[in-house]
């Protein structure tokens, strides 16, 4: 049996404005530290057999926080980046609106293959991750991996495993810091903890 852990980074000062923070490398505040080392002590018993983790600084150092018990190698993936938000980087909702209402109506009428003008569409950020995932269930057929990276990614990595698709992707939470657990066992996913 595979267990994957998902922890979503701590919170960041982009996460408080509310704004789309997707290739912008957004830092961690101190409240996004602090979840970090919660995640860690909810973690310290775990044996890791991997740690991988977005290389955007808000998840690789919540990813470092946590590998101070465990001390092995955090490889990263760009394929754990958050979606890039092009244009939008940075707006919050009603900067978008009033910046972009065309856009805005088109994202809207099929939010998950509009692609942002500079960035990507939701429909290709599900094609990197959920390629991603699958390749981590076939290299791990046992064992627990922790996997450090964004609401986005978290939500289409159990929308995916759990046989939802894109479809699923708004029927999970993931707060900051949180830690969320998946197991595998002989071919099939199911859920064991989300949003803890």
């Amino acid at each position: 049996m595979l267990e994957i852990i998902l922890v979503r980074h701590g919170e960041t000062d982009s996460n408080i404005r509310g704004t789309y923070c997707g290739w912008t490398d957004a830092q961690l505040n101190e409240k996004g530290r602090a979840q970090a080392e919660r995640a860690a002590e909810m973690l310290k018993a775990e044996k890791l057999d991997a740690i991988y983790s977005s290389p955007l600084k808000r998840a690789f150092g919540t990813a470092s926080i946590i590998n101070q018990v465990h001390d092995i190698q955090i490889m990263t993936d760009e394929k754990l980046k958050e979606q890039n938000f092009g244009e939008w980087e940075d707006l919050t909702y009603c900067e978008i609106t009033e910046k972009y209402p065309e856009e805005c109506l088109n994202w809207k009428k099929d939010w998950m293959n509009y692609c942002i003008k500079g960035g990507e569409s939701p429909a290709l950020v599900y094609q990197r991750v959920s390629g991603f995932v699958d390749t981590i269930a076939q290299v791990h057929k046992k064992g627990t991996v922790l996997i450090v990276t964004h609401l986005g990614c978290i939500r289409i990595i159990l929308a995916h495993l759990l046989g939802m698709n894109m479809e699923g992707f708004w029927r999970f939470k993931a707060d900051n810091g949180s830690v969320s657990r998946l197991a595998i066992d002989d071919g099939y996913a199911y859920l064991k903890s989300l949003n803890i």
